[in-house]
């Protein structure tokens, strides 16, 4: 009876590991998957440059941003919009498009 008890407490905890997310978050600067929502709380998968109409793309969680520097760096979102510097994009967990105004 005790084998019975131990083989249902590892098909549970199977079972349950195998459930979506269940599985550990990924954390600041480790690799994540686009889309999905992989990174750990208060994180998001940001995407390399200039890959604004790829699926299925590796990115890197990094953190998101309460308050932003006031530097004027501008850089293009994949929607179109400037923003004033890149912790502004990643705010808006807007991929990049490229460095200078849209």
């Amino acid at each position: 009876m005790p084998k019975f008890f131990a083989i249902c407490a590892a098909l549970a905890f199977a079972l349950l590991s195998a459930l979506p997310g269940t599985a550990s978050a990924a954390h600041v600067g480790e690799k994540c998957q686009i889309p999905g929502d992989s990174c750990g709380p208060k994180l998001w998968c940001d995407p390399p440059p200039d890959r604004c109409i790829v699926f299925n793309l590796e990115g890197r969680c990094v953190r998101l941003p309460t308050v932003c520097p006031l530097y004027v760096r501008p850089v293009c979102g994949c929607n179109g919009q400037t923003y004033g510097n890149d912790c502004e994009r990643i705010k808006a967990k807007v991929a990049k498009a490229h460095n200078g105004k849209c």
